[in-house]
């Protein structure tokens, strides 16, 4: 069984929106207040109320800064953000996942600006606000136990526009470039007029959620519903959440592979493209023998990775390799879901990545850098002890007590 969310992008989006829906689809509370707390000492008191929106009951969040502290204008780095989640001792998950958000939207930002990921000033987005939301989504997420997040297609605005200038940032067209970025890769349709998915919201998505068009097979558990603060009568300004649990067959997985042929280069700087085809965010690589023109062997290096990764990886292909030209192309991935397990051994424990499908498990394999280790530690050959883990792991399979 899989915790799954669908978030259906309804009115619009923003973080607020995401998080009050989170709530009242029943997200502890007082663990949403506990995580901003622990990044946000002081700073804000977090409350909901129920509203209406297009004559649909929803539920407001409801943010009050503390008067008198005055966190200033000044726009932050995504370094000076990420050092704020350090030092916060929020749980793993928790951390983990308001990590990613904000190293999507540095990411976002560095590209719509040109500049150095980590000195990327963040202006509105590195804002107490926006940060708040983050961890606030992050803690919403993990306390309604959520493994698989899913999203709708996303409105985006209609006849473009622009949004006001804000303090240090200057007009810019909408949808927001930033926006934009965050999401490649999901079903966009149109929506109405402003500014219909903020960044945030879009971060949201980009760090955690798979691009889902069609409903996906559930059982649902829970609804929430998430308002915005206006109310416009174009349409209700609203975000849903169904909360549950699935046993279907293996999710889909839209990603990307992107390729080039080599017939110049040594197996030795293959080896290092590679390696930095893994470092831009590749999900695997490979090389396959090919003959290239004039009867000349050549390597093809391919490379698969999520479709946001595509501009890190074409600059790793151009840096890394003599190539001209790169080809990419979408491809659908069905994934089984992945657990790590611990089993016991004679001489230790040994992790096992198990595959589960409709509830059973397809597939045990022992991670071979445990079994190495464990075999270095106590003395024994690697194949005995890995040929234990295997036992391990097959029993494992057939156990029904695996989670």
């Amino acid at each position: 069984m899989t915790g799954i969310a669908y978030i259906d992008v309804i009115g619009g989006a923003a973080g607020d929106m995401l998080l009050a829906a989170l709530i009242d689809a029943g997200a502890p509370l007082d663990d949403v207040r506990g995580a901003i707390e622990a990044v946000l000492p002081g700073r804000f008191a977090i409350d909901t109320e129920i509203v209406r929106r297009g004559g649909i009951r929803a539920r407001l969040l409801r943010i009050a800064p503390d008067p008198s502290d005055d966190p200033g204008v000044q726009p932050r780095t995504l370094r000076e953000l990420l050092s704020r989640l350090e030092g916060a001792g929020l749980p793993d998950p928790v951390a983990r996942r308001a990590r990613s958000m904000l190293e999507r939207i540095g990411e976002a930002e560095a590209r719509v600006h040109g500049v150095i990921e980590d000195d990327v000033e963040l202006h509105e987005m590195g804002d107490d606000d926006s940060l708040l939301d983050v961890v606030g989504v992050s803690a919403a997420v993990h306390g309604l136990g959520v493994e698989r997040l899913l999203v709708s297609s996303v409105p985006l605005e209609a006849g473009g526009g622009m949004l006001p200038a804000r303090a240090g940032h200057p007009a810019v067209p909408l949808p927001a470039p930033v926006t934009v970025e965050l999401l490649r890769g999901f079903h966009a349709r149109a929506g109405g007029p402003g500014e219909v998915v903020t960044p945030t919201a879009a971060a949201v998505f980009a760090a955690l959620g798979h691009p889902s068009v069609s409903f996906p097979e559930m059982t649902i558990d829970s609804v929430g519903y998430g308002a915005g603060s206006r109310d416009p009568s174009d349409r209700p300004n609203i975000v849903r959440v169904f909360v549950g649990t699935s046993e279907t067959a293996a999710s889909v997985r839209q990603l990307l592979v992107m390729e080039a042929n080599l017939d110049d280069m040594t197996p030795e700087l293959v080896a290092d493209a590679a390696q930095a085809l893994f470092a831009a965010g590749a999900l695997d690589v490979w090389t396959t023998p090919i003959q290239m023109k004039k009867g000349r062997q050549g390597v093809l290096l391919s490379a698969l990775a999520g479709l946001d990764a595509e501009p890190r990886l074409q600059d790793a292909f151009f840096e890394a390799t003599s190539t001209f030209g790169v080809r990419s192309y979408r491809v659908s991935r069905a994934e089984l879901e992945r657990r790590v397990v611990t089993v016991e051994l004679a001489d230790g424990s040994v992790r096992v990545k198990v595959g589960h499908l409709k509830g059973r498990v397809m597939t045990a394999t022992p991670e071979h850098d445990d079994v190495a280790a464990l075999a270095a530690r106590v003395g024994r050959p690697v194949r005995e002890i890995y040929d234990e883990a295997v036992g391990a792991a097959r029993a494992l399979r057939h156990s029904p007590s695996v989670p």
